[in-house]
């Protein structure tokens, strides 16, 4: 889906930040789900019960990271930022830099831990457009950031 416009030349190709299927709320009812057994006089009797509960969040926590890391793909070009996401469904997302009227990084607790954020793009392109990167490594949103705001 990707292509390269005229005169367009590609600065980044890159994946979400490792860390960032932390703040998901997929892992985090996974990771409720491990502690909860952790002690051994909650469910001691039903082994087949507490081994479906680990498998479920197990499961959980490896869903989140799918979602939020291995299904996307940001693309950083000198006019524009592209987001491809495949995971049960397709989507793509550009917004062009000179369309952008305003850029927000928003960092959570995860994010301030592991070093990365979330943007979110504001503008008009054949419509309103807002665009939401998820786990957005700081170098990366900082191409955004200062791409956006050249011209101005």
């Amino acid at each position: 889906m990707f292509q390269l416009e005229p005169e367009e030349e590609l600065i980044k190709t890159t994946k979400p930040h490792s860390a960032s299927f932390l703040s998901s709320p997929m892992f985090l009812i996974g990771v409720l789900l491990l502690l909860l057994l952790i002690p051994t006089g909650l469910i001691v009797r039903f082994a087949f019960i507490r081994i479906l509960l680990v498998a479920i969040g197990l499961l959980l926590i490896g869903i989140s990271y799918l979602r939020r890391v291995a299904a996307y793909t940001f693309h950083f070009t000198t006019k524009r930022v592209i987001s491809d996401y495949s995971f049960l469904r397709k989507n793509h997302r550009e917004i062009y830099f000179d369309k952008i009227i305003d850029v927000k990084v928003l960092q959570d607790l995860f994010g301030k831990a592991g070093g990365y954020a979330d943007v979110w793009m504001y503008g008009y392109q054949d419509g309103w457009v807002v665009g939401r990167m998820r786990g957005v490594r700081l170098g990366d949103s900082f191409i955004i950031v200062n791409k956006a705001w050249k011209k101005n």
